[in-house]
């Protein structure tokens, strides 16, 4: 008899040779970090493994991921046309009863009615979707008391204002200083594994927002140490830069169990379409298979950075409301255009992950009440998570290879407000190989915007 037990992970047991090697090849997967050193002639040394596997292989069965439990149950199905005798020691406890105090658009009804079949799964949903609302939704129907993980504090403290907006009650809070439980509690993952003992017994349902961080290390020791009946993953987009650990955000998570259609944000009027701009730059360089010293050069380049600053502060004079983001990769690039801007009387705030929490939060609150005429930014710190609907118009900077993070970046300004006509500024700079690519590879995403 085969038998899959269900807890923290799944531990299968009785499956024959054929099954076992199934389940073992899917859930190894190329090392991302090895398949770069290789391609780059990096030292590989003998710690860097040119495989990641995410299964224990033990005398009597097999040990892996929970979220990976649907495909093992098909599997079974499939290979040894055999119906798995399922043991369940998932965790409930008491029922709270959420009062929902929301009207979701048809589209958010779909999506918590699909996850709301399915206790293990992934939603992918765009910026400006209403994913947290949908969540919230599914929390009020599922009535366990529920664990939201996060990565940064600007999240923390979002969740926090949608707990009280849509379900009337205070969240506890985990992480930057606090360490309170109630019924719908939210945590940044770093204290989240910390405390995970004391957070374990609590919770029947554990979410995790912006989910595609999950494969890092961090995140999976988390997920992992809890028992929770229901898991939910929350992602504006499900791919991560190094493509090939994708696939682990389902086997940590559960399926993609709905897609929110992209055109359909914009049907019902959820999200804006930008009108997109791109410019070439004439920035030439000659590259030796050094990508990060052509950044370099490239954030170094003054002609290129005259030409980017005084298009932005042409927008800047202009009528039209909201505040202009302007993104790039490098903290120096960034400080770069402030100071270009600065010399025109342009009020504009600098917003890096050196900016201190107290300054960071006062920042927000200053583009949120139309303040700051132009926000400077690092990606890394504003592609995820960064909720303020009054940006308008997009400056990027540098190139972004990446689709997730372009995507995720763009979105920042498709959020609706009165008077608002968004707009992408992208640079191309045709004179350097890998950044013809890179442009070409962004001409075609933002067409299909």
């Amino acid at each position: 008899m085969v038998r899959m037990t269900v807890s923290t992970d799944c531990f299968l047991e009785g499956a024959d040779a054929r099954l076992s090697a199934i389940i073992r090849n899917r859930l190894t997967i190329d090392n991302p970090k090895y398949t770069a050193a290789k391609r780059y002639g990096r030292w590989i040394g003998k710690r860097l493994k040119p495989k990641l596997t995410y299964y224990t292989a033990v005398t009597d069965g097999l040990r892996f991921p929970r979220g990976f439990s649907n495909q093992a149950v098909l599997l079974c199905r499939q290979e040894m046309k055999n119906e798995p005798e399922i043991v369940d020691n998932r965790r409930r406890v008491n029922e709270y009863d959420f009062t929902f105090q929301a009207d979701l658009r048809a589209y958010q009804r779909e999506a918590v009615a699909a996850i709301g079949r399915r206790s293990f799964g992934v939603l992918e949903a765009g910026t400006g979707s209403g994913k947290t609302v949908m969540a919230l939704g599914v929390v009020a129907e599922r009535k366990q008391p529920t664990l939201v993980i996060v990565h940064t504090k600007e999240l923390l403290y979002q969740w926090q204002e949608r707990v009280r907006q849509f379900l009337g009650i205070e969240a506890g809070l985990v992480g930057d200083g606090h360490f309170t439980i109630q019924p719908f509690t939210v945590a940044i993952v770093n204290s989240a594994r910390k405390r995970g003992r004391e957070l374990v017994p609590h919770f029947g349902q554990l979410i995790v927002d912006e989910c595609h961080r999950v494969p890092a290390t961090l995140f999976t020791d988390v997920v992992s140490c809890f028992d929770s009946y229901y898991l939910l993953g929350l992602s504006a987009t499900a791919f991560r830069a190094d493509e090939g650990m994708t696939k682990l955000i389902y086997y940590f998570m559960g399926d993609r169990v709905h897609t929110v259609d992209p055109l359909r944000l914009k049907v019902t009027g959820a999200v804006l379409r930008p009108k997109i701009i791109q410019k070439e730059t004439g920035f030439v360089y000659g590259y030796r298979g050094d990508y990060q010293r052509l950044i370099t050069a490239l954030t170094r380049n003054e002609g290129r950075n005259r030409l980017i600053a005084d298009d932005i502060i042409r927008v800047a004079g202009e009528e039209r409301g909201g505040t202009i983001l302007v993104v790039s990769d490098r903290i120096s690039h960034c400080q770069v255009f402030v100071d270009l801007l600065t010399k025109h009387d342009i009020k504009v705030r600098l917003l890096t992950g050196q900016t201190a929490a107290d300054s960071r939060s006062e920042i927000v609150e200053a583009v949120r009440q139309g303040m700051v005429k132009v926000l400077v930014a690092t990606l890394q710190l504003i592609s995820e998570g960064f909720d303020c609907p009054g940006l308008s118009t997009l400056f990027l900077t540098t190139p972004i290879t990446f689709e997730g993070r372009l995507l995720q970046v763009i979105g920042r300004i498709m959020r609706p407000a009165a008077h608002k006509s968004p707009c992408v500024y992208d640079y191309k700079d045709t004179n350097v190989a890998p950044l013809r690519r890179s442009a070409a590879a962004r001409e075609k995403i933002l067409a299909h915007l």
